[in-house]
C-alpha cells in the first residue's frame, strides 16, 4: 500500500503559510546579513535570530508537506502536532516582541531597521491571531447555538408526547 501520493490541489492555508514564511524569512535573512550589528537597549538581535531560525525550520516543514499527501494517520497526526507547536512558537515570539516593544527603549533611533521589523512582525501576527481568536469564538458560539436549538427541539417533543 502506498503511503504517499501527490496532492491534486493546494489548500488556501498552505499557500498562505508558504508566502508568510517566504516574506518573513526573506526579511529576517536580509536583516541577518546587513543590519544585525545595530544595537539598542533591547536585545532585538535575539528576536531576529529567533524569527529567522524558526522560519528556516518551518520552511523545511512546509517543503516536506506541501507537495506530497500522506495517507498514514500517525504521520498526519504528527504534522498536525507540528502545526500547533509552530503556532505556539509564533505566539510566544509575539509576546516576547510585544514586551520589548512596550518597554522604554531607544531602538527607533539606534536600530531603526530592527525596530521596524519588530513592529511589522507584531502588526502582522497580531492581526492573524486576532482573526484566529474571532474565528474560534464564532465557532464556539455556533456550536453553542446549535446545541441549544437541539435542546429546545427535544424539549418540545417531550412536552408534545
Amino acid at each position: 500500500m502506498q503511503e504517499i501520493e501527490a496532492k491534486k490541489q493546494l489548500k488556501a492555508s498552505e499557500g498562505a503559510h508558504f508566502f508568510y514564511t517566504l516574506i518573513f524569512l526573506s526579511a529576517s535573512g536580509i536583516i541577518e546579513t546587513q543590519f544585525i550589528e545595530e544595537k539598542c537597549n533591547q536585545n532585538l538581535q535575539l528576536f531576529v535570530h529567533l524569527v529567522f531560525y524558526g522560519l528556516i525550520i518551518w520552511g523545511t516543514y512546509i517543503l516536506i508537506t506541501l507537495i506530497p499527501r500522506y495517507k498514514n494517520a500517525a504521520i498526519n497526526l504528527f504534522f498536525n502536532f507540528l502545526d500547533i507547536c509552530f503556532g505556539i512558537y509564533i505566539l510566544l515570539l509575539l509576546f516576547y516582541g510585544g514586551r520589548m516593544y512596550q518597554s522604554p527603549n531607544d531602538c527607533p533611533t539606534e536600530a531603526p531597521v530592527l525596530f521596524f521589523f519588530l513592529e511589522t512582525f507584531l502588526l502582522v501576527n497580531g492581526i492573524i491571531f486576532a482573526i484566529l481568536f474571532l474565528a474560534f469564538v464564532s465557532y464556539v458560539l455556533k456550536r453553542f447555538s446549535k446545541s441549544q436549538q437541539v435542546y429546545d427541539e427535544n424539549k418540545e417533543e417531550f412536552y408534545d408526547a
